[in-house]
Formats: C-alpha cells, structure tokens, sequence
C-alpha cells in the first residue's frame, strides 16, 4: 500500500470493497493507471469479507448476464494472472422447483438462458443426487443445473483485484475517510479526505452501505439502506464432497454450498430487518451483528427439510451482518444524474461477489469512452428519482426487498411496501371505480379495473392470471368504442428560449422547426445512432417546446436533455411533471364524447392528427394533443393539477351515454403492442437504431446536423443486418412476457423484447430483432418460418413486417371520415 495521499488523481474511488477493486482493475487494464482507490478502513472490511461468494450466471436480461459471465472467467484467471489465490472453482449450481409454478418459471428461465447463451438444463432427481448426496427431493417437482457456475472466496477475490490493480499502477490507501467531494461548476473537482485533499476529474462511489452518504456529498440521491443478512457454516458433515454445487431452493428461501468439508447455509428471509437507522458506526470494520437465531428460523427449518443431515450437524458460526438493497433489488451502476463525473456503483442487494466483476469492467468502460458497451437500462443509477432517498421510503421497502430475490418472479408481481407515494389526484376516483393499481417510480397507476363484487387485487401465475378477462374488455372498448386512462405519471418538461428550437435541432432526429401547434414523434440518440429516448414534443411558441417522457425515464432523460443543451445556448430547461396530468380519451368515440365538453372544433381538418390546441374543456383549458399510443382516434389532456378533477368527472358523466369505460396499464401495454408501437428499454435501447427499430421515419437526415447522424449515414450507406419484427403465436393459448427464444428456420435467431396478449388479434404478441450478416431483408425475413419457444414447446409464430392492427394507420388518422 502507498503512504502519501497524492495531490491529484485523474479518478478517485472511494471504497475497498470488491466492486471498488474491481473498478480500479478495470481501469488501469484499460489504460487508465492514474487511479487511487480510498478505503475506510481496510480493503474488504464493509460487507465483502463476510459474503457468501456464490457466482452466478443467469440474470433477467441479456446485458447483466453478459457481465456474469464475464465475471465467472475473470474469477477463472485472476490467480494466474496476480499470484493472488481467489479460491475460485466452478462447481456449478442447482436450483429446485417445490411447485408447478415455480416449475413454470424455471423452464421459462431455462429457456431464456438459451437465447443468453448460458448451460442449464433439467435433470432426473437421481442426477441431482449424484451431484448433491445430501438432497431431499421427494418433494420437488423439478432439479436445474447450471454447470459453469462457481464459488470463490470474497476477501481473497477483492484482494486479488486490488493487487492486479496496483500491478498495472493504481494507487490504493487505507485507512482513509473521505469528508467531502468538491465541485467546479457542476463536476467533479476533488475530493476531501481526513488526510487532505486529492484534485481529480472523476470520482466513482463504491461506497457500499456508506454510498448514501457520500452521494449526499454532491446532492445526489443513492437511494439504498441496509438489512441484516446471516449464513450458518457447519463442521464436517459426512457426504459433503469439495465440488458439490451451490444449491438455491428458493421456495425455502434458502441456499447451500460446500464450505470446508461441510456446509454454509443461508437465505433471503420474507420479512427482513433493516438495519442502520442511527447510522453505521464509525468503527465499523470486519463488524458481525448479534446472532438472532429467531429470524434464522425460517431457514434452519427449511434447510434440515432439504437437507436432513443438517439436523445432527455441529452448527460452527452463525454470521449477521449488514448488507445494502435497493428499492428495486436491481444495483447502480453509471454517471449519476446532475453532476458530472460522479461515477456509482454500488447497492448490490447481496449479489456484489457475483457482479463486481461484470459491473467493474461495464463501469470502467463508461467512464473511458464515454458510454457503456451494452444497454444497462436494468442498473442504471438514473432509474431512480431524487425523493427515493427518502429513509422511511427506504426502511419500509426494505423489509420486502430482501425475500423478493428468492420469492416467485411472477409476471407483474407488484410490490407491497412503500406504496402510494405518489398518487395523481384522480386517485380515489380510480380506486372507487375499480382499480387495481400497480407502481412505477413510486407512482401509484390503475393496472386495471375489477366489476362490481370482484375484489381489486392480482392473484399471480404464469398463466392467465384474474385480471386477464377484465383487461381484454378493457382493450376492446378502445378499438370499439371509448375508453379512458390515466398516464399523469409521464415525465413532462418545457424547454424555453431563444434558441430551443436550435438545441432541439440538435438532439433529436426528426426535425423539430415545426409550426406552432405541431407534436413531434422524435428520438433522441447518441453519437453511435443508437436511441437514448423516445419521445413526443409539442411547439406550445416560437420560443417554448413541451417535452413528454415515459415516467421511469424522467430522471434519465431529463438529465440527458440538460447535458446536451451546449453551454453557449439560451435554452432553459424546466422539469413541470407535477404541475399537469394527463387523461387519454382514445377510441372511435373519442371526439363524439369530447365534443359533449368543449365547443372546440375537433374536425380532421380543425385539429388534424399529431397536433395541440389549448381548448376549453368542462371548466379548464388544458394542452390537448392529438397523439395515440393504442393505434386509435383519440386525444391527450393535460390538465394544470388543481383543474383535474373537474375534468375527469365531466368525463365520467358525459360518457355514460358512449358505454366510456376506464382503462388500465394493462390494456395500454397490449394495444400498443397489436399497434406495433415501442417502448424504451424493452424494444428500443442505447443500442439499436432507429433504422434497425423500424423508426427510420423519425429521422430527417437532411438536417445538416444532428446527434448521431453521422453514425446513421454510415449504416445508411452498409445496409442494414438486423430489424425489429413483430411476431404473432397461431396458437391463442401461450403468453408471451419477455426474452423467449424465437426460432427461425429451426435455429435460434433471437428473443422476445417484450410480449402481451393482442385481444383484438386473439393471440400473444411480441416483437424480436432479426439478424443477418449478410443484409437483411423483408424478402428474407419473409422467406422464414418462425417457432416461439414458451415453456418448453415450439410454437409456431407469424412473422409481421408491418402492424398487424390497421398498419396503414387509417383507424389512427381517421381518414375514412369525410369532413
């Protein structure tokens, strides 16, 4: 270890734990040795020494998955290459199904491990005996293994990190505090430390538990809190063989591996308990809580039931110690929102050993070039909203957050604890017509409306679960008739100022000098082409532009649009979410029910298609735009908050007499989809662009200039090799949720971006990007015959080159109208 603190660093990370090693390694592998790297106390002294070390390879998504498995071959070398043991082996891992649906979504895993190019099969309960003699399986319904994951040693991996870093010439201090990080017009500048101060252009917060705090230090919300979390290791028990696989039987919320001729058990509890609501303790370092073997209960019972050796085993040590998790139970990762080169990675949500690896090198990546090599959407630090860092938010959420690791990852499973955060003040109306509401972003939304006498609450599956017949009805008011809902919960911003228009120019693809009144469908891209938004704006002046945004991304885009307005511009953005919320009237009916309310011309040629008027509106005048998101006649009211809820009854009552029904998340996410529309995250991401997206007609590429136009012009002039497609089962019974493989020709060609049920189509519906190196085209995507994989069968799919519902858009436009 160095002595002297430096007077300068370009990038100081604060925090020895194995994902602040990992990231300095990463670093200074990719050129990038003017590192120091600040511990506390000493290197994997917070949480990592007392982990568990379980590596696996499977997560929810492509991209973390990737990182996984990168993080299991850099565990694999990392001892050669340092001289440093890890205790690395990969031994593989079991995962056990006590219950038809737990079953259910492990084969639907299994086959998403597929399309991620991950081992895992189902084996016969005499295979998982073989590999684990100590199972109790008469109870299981179905073993997964999962060969190429391992196990490796917490402290010894970060300390070979850390070692690998200063081989390649990063500096590493112990021992001490960082008291304050400076700023210089909105960046990093340096930071302050019990030792003195260290001027640097990059800070990365791999605080751990401590990240909270430090991101206090520059005003930016790292919403995490810490929960207690045990394991009990044995002595030798008899049959415990050094290359056993780690076991997961999470319906017992439990887990198992070999640890020194016996076992470590250990698990995620249902009702947790947070701890460090009076702060951590400045002393803490290698720190193990009180033992409370009442909370460990639940395991211990579920453990001997699994395995019943454990019954007469000699218990050796219980360990307690704090770990920190997420609202999300999804870590942080990336350049947090509002400051510049302020780095995160932290809130592991007790996966730290098994992501350090992936998420350091994705980290290090970003900060060199500038971006992330994939789309981390899943942990990126700006899904989160300033006021989550609300303690008592955090705390409550806690409780919960912890079983959810191990719980049922149900479709649309909703969370319990920290609710109704927000709630838009039509609220209470919603709830007394039905609703049965879900949550984004805090954000209280009706998903979908029970009748009279059925009580609103979801009673999960994998199948069709108890709201599936009420949103079809719901769907099909939209495409018949009238419906409304309620999507107040989207981020809404203005830009002003004489040179919004320019700005605007700049970042967007599609050309954005319109007419007073015009909406604009746009993107946003960065400089590779690939899509950071999508997004609608609506020029309300010459010099005022309003922004609409999905609700999860508000955070994102708002800090993306603020970044890219240039510094010698006048354009003063305004986040105004709050000040207005939004009613959706779509459907056939639409404007026979809206005209009951204003005197405003709603005519085809008064108000055409994909623009705004502020019109009078039962007692208000909100922004109404002409724009669906179903793929139906309908407008979008934004109404100034305190006019809200006279709308919204002159609505109710006014459509009685046009059958007006209430609409849900739910049904907005199948109509949508028949209508072959986007949603960011799932179906576009960093990384496709608005050409392999089918979004080409958002981009105006004789604008002189704009963010990734360049990029664009080059695929332009190559051709394209891969395209968004939609795809439709010709079977009406399976369900579609995310990542399914689909087979072209009998050979995985892709998977499922996202998936929903087409009620007006009468089958499940996804959408998928194909590829072909050597050019694709419609003739070959044509040519192909598909398959969808869904729990183990192949179902035939048919191929969309185009919306299967009205794709000429006349529906949408009105066009058969005469007026």
């Amino acid at each position: 270890m160095h002595t002297a603190l430096p007077k300068y660093s370009q990038v100081v990370v604060i925090g020895g734990g194995i994902v602040g090693c990992s990231v300095a390694y990463h670093l200074a592998k990719l050129g990038w040795n003017d590192v120091v790297l600040l511990e506390r106390k000493e290197i994997s002294s917070g949480t990592t020494w007392a982990a568990a070390g379980l590596v696996g390879q499977l997560w929810s998504n492509r991209s973390l998955t990737k990182l996984a498995k990168y993080g299991t071959q850099l565990y694999a070398r990392l001892e050669e290459e340092t001289g440093q043991s890890t205790g690395w082996k990969q031994n593989g891992s079991l995962r056990v199904a006590q219950t038809r649906e737990r079953k259910r979504e492990y084969d639907r895993s299994m086959a998403m491990a597929r399309t991620f190019g991950i081992d895992m099969e189902e084996i016969s309960f005499s295979e998982a005996r073989r590999l684990w003699p100590l199972l109790y399986a008469d109870d299981l319904t179905a073993v997964y293994y999962q060969p190429n994951d391992g196990q490796t040693s917490p402290i010894d991996t970060a300390r070979a990190l850390a070692k690998g870093a200063r081989m390649m010439g990063a500096r590493q201090f112990e021992n001490v505090k960082v008291t304050d990080i400076n700023l210089h017009k909105g960046a990093i500048a340096g930071v302050n430390t019990d030792q003195g101060e260290i001027a640097c252009e990059y800070v990365v917060n791999c605080g751990g538990m401590w990240a909270r705090e430090i991101g206090k230090m520059v005003g930016v919300s790292i919403p995490l809190y810490a929960a207690e979390h045990m394991h009990v290791i044995t002595m030798p028990i008899d049959g415990v063989g050094n290359n056993m696989p780690i076991l997961r039987d999470m319906d017992g919320y439990i887990y198992f591996k070999q640890e020194g001729g016996g076992l470590c058990m250990g698990g995620f509890e249902p009702k947790a308990k947070p701890w460090g609501m009076k702060g951590i303790p400045e002393g803490f370092k290698f720190t193990e809580l009180q033992e409370d073997w009442e909370q460990f209960e639940i395991f211990m019972t579920n453990a001997i039931k699994r395995c019943p050796a454990l019954e007469t085993a000699q218990m050796r040590h219980l360990t307690v110690v704090p770990e920190s998790f997420t609202p999300d139970n999804a870590y942080m990762l990336g350049e947090a929102p509002g400051v510049r080169n302020f780095f995160v990675a932290a809130g592991m949500n007790s996966v730290g050993i098994a992501s350090a690896g992936g998420a350091g090198k994705a980290l290090a990546e970003w900060i060199v070039q500038g971006y992330p090599e994939e789309d981390l959407w899943a942990v990126d630090v700006r899904r989160f909203h300033y006021w989550q860092n609300n303690p008592r938010y955090l705390h409550d959420r806690t409780v919960e957050a912890v079983g959810l690791l191990y719980a049922d990852h149900w479709p649309y499973n909703q969370r319990k604890t920290s609710r109704n955060a927000r709630r838009t003040p039509f609220h209470d109306r919603l709830a007394g017509c039905g609703a049965c509401f879900g949550e984004v972003a805090g954000w209280e939304r009706a998903n979908w409306f029970a009748p009279t006498g059925v009580k609103a609450e979801y009673q999960y599956s994998w199948g069709r679960q108890n709201w599936f017949d009420y949103s079809r009805a719901e769907h099909m008011a939209v495409r018949n008739g009238v419906g409304v809902y309620d999507l107040s919960s989207l981020g809404k911003f203005f830009l002003q100022g004489r040179d919004a228009v320019s700005e605007l120019d700049n970042i967007c693809s599609n050309k954005m000098d319109v007419p007073v009144g015009k909406v604009v469908y746009t993107q946003l891209l960065n400089d590779r082409g690939g899509i950071e938004a999508d997004l609608t704006v609506t020029r309300l002046a010459e010099d005022k532009f309003f922004i609409v945004v999905p609700g999860a991304t508000a955070t994102r885009d708002f800090d993306w649009i603020r970044r890219h307005i240039r510094s010698f511009a006048h354009a003063m953005l305004t986040e105004v979410s709050s000040a207005f919320t939004m009613l959706a009237v779509m459907g056939p009916k639409s404007r026979d029910l809206l005209a009951k309310l204003t005197d405003a011309d709603l005519s085809n040629v008064a108000f055409p298609f994909a623009t705004a008027q502020q019109i009078d509106l039962a007692y208000a005048k909100p922004i109404t735009v002409r724009m669906s998101f179903v793929g139906e006649l309908g407008w979008e009211l934004y109404i100034p908050t305190e006019f809200s809820l006279n709308v919204f009854d002159a609505l109710i009552e006014a459509g009685n007499q046009f059958g007006l029904k209430m609409v849900g998340l739910h049904a907005l996410d199948s109509l949508r989809l028949e209508k072959g529309y986007v949603h960011w995250g799932a179906d576009v991401t960093p990384d496709d662009t608005p050409f392999e997206a089918g979004l080409g007609y958002c981009v105006k590429l004789e604008k002189p200039n704009f963010i990734g136009r360049n990029a664009l012009l080059r695929q332009r002039e190559l051709g394209l090799k891969r395209k968004r497609v939609i795809f439709t089962l010709k079977d009406s019974e399976p369900l579609l949720y995310h990542e399914e493989p689909i087979y072209r020709n009998g050979e995985l060609a892709c998977g499922n971006t996202h998936g929903a049920y087409a009620h007006f189509l009468g089958c499940a519906i996804g959408m998928g990007y194909l590829n072909n190196p050597d050019g694709i085209t419609d003739e070959w995507i044509s040519n192909g015959s598909y398959e969808i994989e869904v729990e183990g069968r192949r179902i035939p799919a048919q191929v969309h080159l185009k919306a299967p519902y009205d794709p000429k858009g006349e529906k949408l436009k009105d066009i058969s109208r005469v007026q």
